[in-house]
C-alpha cells in the first residue's frame, strides 16, 4: 500500500454531487441535534450527515442541487486536535450539469476543477487547476453506449498517463485495472487490479454525491497519496458518498487490491457490514481493513532500508442524517 500518487483521477460521470461524512448526534464535538433527524426526508435531502466524528453541512440551489458543502474531518490519530474545514462551491451549466468545483481549506482556494460534457450529459473530460489557476492534469473518459470503459489521466509535466480499465457484471463494477501508478521510493511504475464484490440481496439506498468515477475530490485522491489504498485516508469513505460508476447498486461487501510492485502481489482487503434501519439505509458501517505497507527509509548511516509492515485494522461508525 504505497503510492497512488499519480494522478489517476477518476472524473465523475453525472456527479450527483459531493458530501463527506460525519460527526454522531451523541458525541460531544456534534453540534446542537436539529428537531429532524433521520427521517426519510432527511435521509433524501440532508442539510447534515454525521458519520463518526465527522461531519458535513450542505446548502442546495433552488433546484435541490448542492452548491457549498463544508465537511469537518478530524484526524483520527489525533482526535483532539481541532478538525479540518473543507469547503466546496460547486457550479452548474445551463443543462443542470456540475462545471466547476471549488475546494477551499482554511479560507483559501487550494484547487479547482472544471468539467466538460458530450451531447448526451456524459462527462469526457475533467481539468485541475492549483490555487493560482495553473493547469495540474486533466483526465478524458471513454464509453461504450452509455457504460464508462476507461479513463486517462495526464498530469503536466509526465510523460506517462495514468490509465484505468473498468470491467462489470449483472449491472455492478466488479474489476478495475490501473496502469502506470507511480511507487516514488522504488521510482518506478507498477500497475493495479481492484476487484470489488456486494451484498446481492441488499440495494444501496443512499444518495450518492459525486457519483461516477469522480477522480475529483474523493476517488482521484487516491493517486495523491504517499500509500496504495482504496481512497484517501480513510477506507469507509467510499461506500456512503462517492460511487465509482452508476453501475453500482448494490451495497458494498468487499474490495480487494494487488499492486503489482517489489515483484510481489501487494494486497490490501477491505470488508465491510452494517446495519439497516426500517427504510432500509444503513445505520453502522463496520470495516476491517488489512494491508502491507512496503517502504525504503533512509539510515542515520546513508543508504536506505527496506521495511515491510503489516497492518489490520477495525472501525465502526455511526451515520444519522438531519434536516434543517
Amino acid at each position: 500500500m504505497k503510492n497512488n500518487d499519480q494522478l489517476h483521477f477518476k472524473i465523475f460521470f453525472s456527479i450527483g454531487l459531493i458530501i463527506l461524512l460525519f460527526s454522531s448526534c451523541s458525541d460531544d464535538k456534534s453540534d446542537e441535534i436539529p428537531a429532524d433527524i433521520n427521517t426519510l426526508a432527511c435521509k433524501n435531502r440532508p442539510n447534515k450527515i454525521s458519520f463518526g466524528d465527522d461531519t458535513s453541512t450542505i446548502i442546495y440551489n433552488m433546484q435541490d442541487k448542492p452548491i457549498e458543502i463544508t465537511t469537518k474531518e478530524y484526524n483520527q490519530a489525533a482526535p483532539t486536535e481541532q478538525p479540518v474545514t473543507t469547503v466546496f462551491k460547486i457550479d452548474y451549466n445551463a443543462q443542470g450539469n456540475v462545471n466547476k468545483v471549488s475546494k477551499f481549506v482554511a479560507n483559501h482556494l487550494e484547487s479547482s476543477y472544471g468539467l466538460e460534457y458530450n451531447s448526451g450529459g456524459k462527462l469526457i473530460k475533467q481539468s485541475e487547476f492549483n490555487g493560482q489557476g495553473a493547469l495540474v492534469a486533466s483526465t478524458t473518459s471513454q464509453y461504450d453506449g452509455n457504460v464508462l470503459m476507461s479513463i486517462a489521466t495526464h498530469k503536466e509535466g509526465n510523460s506517462v498517463d495514468v490509465t484505468t480499465i473498468y470491467q462489470y457484471a449483472d449491472g455492478n463494477l466488479i474489476k478495475k485495472s490501473i496502469q502506470n501508478l507511480y511507487d516514488l521510493d522504488s521510482q518506478e511504475y507498477y500497475n493495479a487490479d481492484y476487484t470489488y464484490t456486494y451484498f446481492l440481496d441488499r440495494e444501496s439506498k443512499i444518495k450518492t454525491y459525486f457519483e461516477g468515477p469522480l477522480g475529483l475530490l474523493f476517488i482521484s485522491k487516491l493517486s495523491n497519496q504517499q500509500s496504495l489504498q482504496y481512497l484517501p485516508n480513510r477506507a469507509d469513505y467510499q461506500l456512503y458518498f462517492a460511487k465509482e460508476t452508476p453501475s453500482e447498486k448494490k451495497m458494498l461487501k468487499n474490495i480487494e487490491i494487488i499492486a503489482h510492485r517489489y515483484t510481489t502481489h501487494d494486497t490490501t482487503n477491505i470488508k465491510y457490514s452494517y446495519e439497516y434501519d426500517s427504510d432500509g439505509f444503513p445505520t453502522v458501517q463496520r470495516g476491517t481493513y488489512k494491508n502491507i505497507t512496503r517502504r525504503y527509509v533512509p539510515t542515520p548511516f546513508g543508504g536506505s532500508v527496506f521495511l515491510v509492515t503489516p497492518h489490520n485494522n477495525t472501525y465502526e461508525r455511526n451515520t444519522n442524517y438531519y434536516c434543517n
